[in-house]
């Protein structure tokens, strides 16, 4: 019999709490038990049963099972062929949505996986960092999201709109926007976009065309001298590195794209917003 277990506090969307791995003995027993966090066991090998609201689940190579938080489980290890298993335990904001997003729910609890030898060095690897230090923290919060990305690589469940999505009412030009948003201060071309959220340039033009009325670049455009206008407003710095903060290499393109959208420079933009702020006080 082998145990190996660690501890650590991380995010609050989704945290590690600890994790394990045994060797069983026949008939080994795990619990009853009631948890207050979540738990994943993955069985490498053998076989064994677990109990949880009053349903009976069989677990066998490759195979998982999902302890849900605040309820009895039972778990034993088959007594001819005793199972091998690791698991993780986790708890957080995010917890549902992402188990979710790999098929497991309260009434959904067994999952397969075929990448064994990748969940195990993944559970050896955060066994291996567990001092009280930043670098581990960081590392054990990036295992634990390569755990779930091997999960939801093996149940491979279709891509669904968010409740974000309603802002824009599709997908891709959510994700797309999210893109432009995070990115606007950089050079973006509309086939990085594309290629970006898996379409093609002209799918994905007529998508924004659909949904924003309005294409990509007239998007990008508008979110920039949005964003200019804030820092003409709100900050000392000169018309040029504004330009530069907003994704425009030229200033002379940038007063040209400003004065198209705004019927002003920005120059004037600032003068009459400091004026208006002026009159009011």
């Amino acid at each position: 019999m082998h145990a190996q277990s660690m501890n650590v506090s991380s995010a609050e969307d989704l945290s590690l709490l600890f994790c394990g791995e045994r060797f069983c003995s026949p008939g080994h027993t795990f619990g009853p038990a009631v948890r207050q966090y979540y738990m994943l066991y993955y069985c490498v090998s053998g076989h064994a049963i677990f109990q949880a609201n009053q349903k009976n689940y069989s677990v066998g190579p490759q195979h998982g099972f999902l302890v849900w938080p605040g309820e009895v489980t039972f778990g034993q290890a088959n007594l001819s062929d005793p199972c091998h298993c690791i698991w993780i335990a986790f708890s957080g904001t995010a917890v549902k949505t992402t188990l979710a997003h790999i098929g497991l729910s309260k009434t959904e609890r067994i999952f397969c996986c075929g990448k064994m030898d990748e969940l195990l060095d993944c559970l050896h690897q955060m066994v291996k960092h567990t001092k009280l230090s930043y670098s581990d923290e960081f590392y054990l919060q990036s295992l634990l999201y390569r755990w779930f990305a091997l999960l939801a690589s093996a149940a491979a469940l279709p891509y669904h709109q968010e409740k974000s999505v309603q802002k824009t009412g599709n997908v891709y030009v959510t994700k797309a926007v999210e893109y432009m948003r995070r990115n606007c201060q950089n050079s973006i071309s509309i086939s990085e976009l594309a290629e970006y959220v898996g379409l093609n340039r002209c799918y994905l033009t007529s998508l924004f065309q659909r949904y924003l009325h309005t294409s990509p670049r007239g998007f990008l455009i508008h979110l920039r001298i949005d964003q200019a206008t804030k820092l003409l407003c709100n900050s000392q710095l000169p018309v040029g590195q504004i330009a530069h903060s907003c994704g425009y290499s030229d200033p002379l393109a940038f007063s040209k794209a400003f004065h198209k959208l705004k019927g002003c420079s920005p120059s004037e933009y600032r003068a009459a917003s400091r004026q208006k702020i002026s009159n009011h006080t």
